[in-house]
């Protein structure tokens, strides 16, 4: 009889299983990967089925994941966003809760009883349950994160995630260009229906067409900064002259030329939003890069930023789509105003998780056109107020806020790659909050599946740089 447990079995045994667990962990990446780069492809993935679908590829990403070990740091941002993630579901199950009633909405249920000459119990919500798209939108959110958060754990992931990042985006941005140069009426195989001399790539909408183009310009320009900053005054004017610059100049030039195509398609998607935003979160990345470089004194950062940003609302007053469409769209000012009006009404638990739908028509007057149909509020922020109510929409204020602040300190103290991606992501972070406060480029899962997973890494690398030690003791890469 042999013994089954010699060294050499061992040796095989010990070396198979982390082979395997390798080839799962890149299978997993691997979704995580295709998530970001497919999910703007079928028209921003807003209908149901590929809702589903992209949380079932993010789910399958996550699993084993919690496997990786993480720093303290780390942790403590995992349980804060799985916090805030839980206190939002708490409330939207609160809302449907049968007998549960309280607010306008009582009175409302009890009247459609009575119409229908059927007993009808009460909810919070102006719905009987919550709407399998608020979920799937919900899910996304979450999965995406996380599966980011995973990625960023492992810096040779996160530096594969920003190349995917930067060249699925200017795909799609020479895409939108050439669509609009020879096929003006069509998104994708569809007639459009709307924007039809903007660009819109492979979006309905223009706004998050350009927020995800806008993302574009931002990665591409931090990572061309990455390459300027290893070449000193003198070596940049002999860039070109010696045969061993040849491979950095042709780099630089090409990064250049991907960054500007993205900022071209920008422009044509006509979106003023989009591209005041876009130029914003730019203007943050390298500000960021710039003051951790050079390790500029708060004071003259703050100096340099209040001259840019007054230099940037001088150039966006004399673009064209401002110019012929002015700054402000006065329709989503009334839009706000009679939002405000539901908000008022239901300050503490809202109307319903993807109810703002429903209820609005109600609450919507006549110093509006009644032309479209308002099924966003066209602002992230008050249709979570409006639906979720007060508490939930300040929690979630706070925390989008402080996410900010973490991985923007992280970025002006760390070097290298880490600075690079660091800078970049808050700098996409700095746009897309800024958008979601007058659009809703995150209620459009082709963008907030991206964004998420760059939130996510960012996350990651910025709480990884404050527990380094820790993590080089377990052996992180």
């Amino acid at each position: 009889m042999t013994d089954r447990t010699s060294p050499i079995a061992s040796a095989v045994d010990a070396g198979a299983k982390p082979s395997h667990v390798e080839a799962v962990r890149r299978a997993q990446l691997g979704l995580t990967l295709a998530a970001f780069a497919l999910a703007p492809l079928p028209f921003g993935s807003v209908d149901t089925i590929w809702v589903l679908a992209w949380v079932v590829v993010l789910s399958l990403s996550l699993l084993g994941r919690p496997l990786r070990p993480v720093s303290r740091a780390q942790f403590r941002i995992l349980i804060a966003f799985l916090i805030v993630c839980a206190a939002y579901l708490v409330v939207a199950t609160i809302q449907i809760v049968p007998g549960l009633s309280v607010g306008p909405n009582s009175a409302a249920w009890q009247r459609a009883g009575e119409l229908i000459h059927l007993p009808i119990s009460p909810r919070i919500s102006a719905r009987a349950e919550i709407p399998v798209v608020t979920a799937g939108h919900y899910l996304l959110l979450v999965t995406s994160v996380l599966a980011g958060f995973w990625v960023g754990t492992s810096r040779s992931n996160a530096e594969t995630l920003f190349k995917v990042a930067r060249y699925s985006i200017l795909l799609y941005a020479l895409y939108g260009l050439l669509a609009r140069a020879f096929t003006p009426g069509l998104v994708l195989w569809q007639p459009k229906t709307a924007y039809q001399g903007d660009l819109t790539a492979t979006f309905i909408n223009h706004n998050t067409a350009a927020a995800l183009l806008g993302a574009g310009v931002i990665l591409w320009a931090c990572s061309i900064q990455q390459q300027l900053r290893f070449i000193g005054p003198l070596s940049f004017r002999l860039l070109m002259l010696s045969p061993s610059n040849e491979a950095v100049g042709i780099q630089i030039a090409t990064r250049a030329a991907a960054g500007l195509l993205c900022f071209l398609a920008l422009l044509s998607t006509g979106s003023r939003a989009g591209l005041a935003c876009a130029v914003l979160g730019f203007f943050a990345a390298i500000l960021q890069m710039v003051a951790g470089q050079l390790r500029l004194r708060l004071v003259y950062g703050l100096l340099i930023a209040a001259v840019g940003l007054v230099v940037i609302a001088l150039w966006l007053a004399q673009s064209q789509s401002v110019m012929t469409r002015g700054m402000f769209d006065e329709g989503r000012w009334m839009a706000y105003k009679h939002a405000l009006r539901v908000i008022v009404e239901n300050p503490i638990l809202g109307i319903g998780a993807g109810a703002f739908g429903d209820v609005f028509p109600a609450f919507r007057g006549d110093d509006m056109s009644m032309w479209g149909v308002w099924d966003y509020a066209h602002s992230t922020l008050v249709e979570i107020a409006v639906e979720m109510g007060l508490p939930i929409a300040l929690l979630v204020c706070v925390s989008a806020v402080v996410s900010l602040v973490v991985v923007a300190r992280a970025g002006t103290r760390s070097v290298g790659h880490s600075r690079t991606f660091l800078c970049a992501i808050s700098g996409v972070m700095v746009m897309t909050y800024l958008h979601s406060l007058i659009d809703f480029p995150l209620q459009v899962p082709g963008y907030s599946i991206p964004f998420g997973i760059l939130l996510g890494c960012g996350l990651a690398l910025a709480t990884r740089e404050r527990g380094a030690e820790r993590d080089e003791a377990v052996g992180y890469r």
